[in-house]
């Protein structure tokens, strides 16, 4: 009669076992999605930063203009059709390029 005692006593142990792996590794699953987010975040800070300086590259004196000012002057370059065009077609590009498959696939 303590034989299954035993195995009921190791089934138990197994099974608070098996928890306390399932609290680790979802502890360690928050922890990466945290630090995806984070590296995310950097990767958006620094394209934004590097666009922005690109931005004013092109501007005469971009300190003395107000953000409506810069806002308005990219509303007007964006209308002009060569833009749209441009732009269009680079968009579509970069879809072309990313929805090409592996020939060796």
């Amino acid at each position: 009669m303590t034989q299954p005692k035993t195995d009921l006593a190791y089934l138990r142990s197994e099974k608070s076992k098996a928890e306390q792996k399932l609290r680790s590794f979802q502890h360690r699953e928050k922890f990466l999605e945290r630090q995806m987010s984070e590296l995310n975040r950097r990767e958006r800070v620094h394209r934004l930063c590097t666009r922005a300086g690109m931005l004013e590259s092109f501007l005469v004196c971009p300190g003395e203009l107000t953000d409506d000012q810069v806002m308005e002057l990219l509303k007007i370059s964006f209308r002009q059709p060569e833009v749209v065009l441009a732009l269009a077609k680079m968009v579509h590009d970069v879809h072309e390029c990313s929805n090409v498959q592996n020939p060796l696939e």
